[in-house]
């Protein structure tokens, strides 16, 4: 029985071109990620995330991004079904084949994978879209900008009696202002809630982003979260392992004179991308 009448060489093939993909994506995530290390007050990582939230390319490549990683779970998902239904009855003696762990429990690994990209969605990509609060910046200047509009309005007289004192309000609450709510080169009110945007920023200002460096770090001081993030990356290391020499499988460039050379390739990538992504995690917890 087949989920989707698509040969199953077909749909190998897409999660194969899918995933070559995604190991493309991962070292420029992780090359992100240690951004975060600088001790810059989190300007670098900022402007990546800047650029990442209102450059029209990259929106479109996030969109594609998404589509890709669903495409690769449910097409990985539906070869798994089809290998099970295609063999109903289990063999009698285990299997003593040579095959690898990565392979073997490749669907368990995606499956823990993809728990830990809802958390990860939920805590920062859901933040962005508004779907749950986080942790909000705002630049210094458009602060400033917005509050001498109103001060020029309120000389004009055009300010009601209410947005007077709410004017009024927010200046004596900028000058009591939290010197953690304040980045290092004075740039940003940083660190907010939404509560707090409004009570420093005016109740009608809504030019603020996700403070993704600060909800990082929070995160990383967390010592549940760091250690479902490291035990995600060891699983995320077994999956790519086995992914990254499937490729080429797949796609039939796994000659022969070059298996160990692939397998070494695929053991490098396996240890360097998630050892570069925990270090962030490591030094954050362990070292600030």
């Amino acid at each position: 029985m087949k989920l989707i009448k698509l040969a199953s060489i077909t749909k190998k093939l897409c999660v194969g071109a899918v995933g070559a993909f995604l190991l493309i994506f991962l070292p420029f995530h992780m090359g992100m990620n240690h951004c975060i290390l600088r001790e810059d007050g989190g300007e670098w990582y900022r402007n990546v995330c800047h650029f990442m939230g209102t450059n029209y390319v990259v929106k479109v490549f996030e969109v594609i991004l998404l589509a890709c990683i669903l495409l690769h779970i449910v097409i990985t998902l539906i070869l798994a079904i089809e290998n099970y239904m295609a063999r109903p009855v289990r063999y009698a003696v285990p299997n003593k084949s040579k095959t690898g762990v990565g392979s073997k429990y490749m669907a368990w690994t995606g499956g823990i994978l993809l728990v830990f990209l809802v958390i990860h969605f939920v805590d920062f990509y859901f933040a962005k879209t508004g779907l749950v609060e986080g942790k909000y910046v705002v630049k210094t200047e458009k602060v400033e900008a917005k509050f001498q509009e109103k001060v020029q309005q309120l000389q004009e007289g055009k300010l009601k009696e209410e947005q007077a004192a709410e004017l009024q309000a927010q200046y004596m609450a900028i000058q009591t202002l939290p010197q953690d709510k304040v980045a290092k080169d004075r740039k940003y009110f940083v660190n907010l809630s939404k509560k707090e945007v409004a009570t420093y920023c005016g109740k009608d200002f809504e030019d603020y982003e996700p403070d993704f460096y600060n909800m990082a770090k929070d995160k990383f001081k967390n010592p549940l979260y760091v250690l479902i993030y490291l035990l995600s990356f060891l699983i995320l290391a077994i999956h790519l392992y086995h992914g990254v020499a499937s490729i080429f499988q797949t796609f039939g460039l796994n000659v022969k004179k070059y298996t160990k050379a692939i397998d070494c390739l695929a053991l490098i990538y396996a240890i360097v991308i998630p050892l570069g992504f925990a270090i962030v995690p490591i030094i954050e917890f362990f070292f600030k």
